[in-house]
């Protein structure tokens, strides 16, 4: 009789251990540059508790059957889940959608998308396609093309022209509502400019210009978004 009760025992604590792992799924970071709305309950006219700032981080519990629908800009829309989160003491529900696995970048015009790269993941290689000639190849100014890898999944090629240059990043586990709020905070005056929203054949959003400068597209392929930037003088 005491080694069943002791068999229930165990049991019991390792049935609440499991319940606590699975409480509190997984940490993700706020991508809405406004900050996100927690509210008491999946609607967007529940009470507001909080509104949790740019780049915080967050604990997912649960998701709800209940969705919401946001735009970025006329003529594009996106529908994610409303989820469970709790941010510090505070439990309430916020829009799946501006919520990411991966840190965004500070907001400021210093911020530089390879450096941005660098700090927040795990650099694996960096494969040099192409240099100018006669230049050194430890010194980065040489460098025409390339690509690096990143342990998460995450690839960065760049082009450095002597009148313009491109980047392309391609991240994993991405959509399109967060990978364009990626692609304005390295080109902020992208709202002077034609931006349009494609669902067919693949998701895209193109934002250019007639003139030369800072012009972007977003691709999503599968559960991975592409970014390209160009530019020029």
């Amino acid at each position: 009789m005491k080694s069943i009760i002791a068999f229930l025992i165990i049991f019991t604590l390792n049935v609440r251990s499991i319940t606590a792992q699975e409480i509190f799924l997984d940490s993700y970071y706020i991508w809405a540059k406004s900050g996100l709305s927690l509210r008491a309950s999946p609607d967007k006219n529940a009470e507001k508790i909080i509104i949790i700032p740019y780049r915080s981080e967050v604990s997912l519990i649960s998701r709800s059957n209940e969705t919401l629908t946001v735009s970025e800009f006329p003529g594009f829309e996106y529908t994610s889940n409303w989820v469970k989160i709790k941010y510090k003491d505070l439990v309430g529900y916020s829009f799946l959608g501006y919520l990411a696995k991966i840190k965004p970048p500070e907001i400021s015009d210093l911020v530089d998308l390879q450096n941005y790269l660098n700090d927040n993941f795990t650099k694996t290689s960096t494969e040099i396609i192409s240099k100018y000639e006669n230049c050194p190849m430890e010194n980065e100014a040489c460098i025409i093309s390339g690509v690096t890898s990143y342990k998460e999944g995450i690839s960065y090629s760049f082009w450095n022209g002597e009148a313009g240059g491109s980047e392309t990043v391609s991240i994993p586990n991405f959509n399109i509502l967060q990978a364009f709020i990626l692609a304005s905070t390295f080109c902020p005056s992208y709202t002077a400019y034609k931006i349009e929203y494609f669902e067919n054949p693949q998701p895209t959003i193109l934002v250019y210009r007639d003139t030369a400068g800072c012009d972007f597209s977003i691709t999503v392929l599968g559960s991975v978004a592409i970014i390209h930037w160009s530019g020029g003088c």
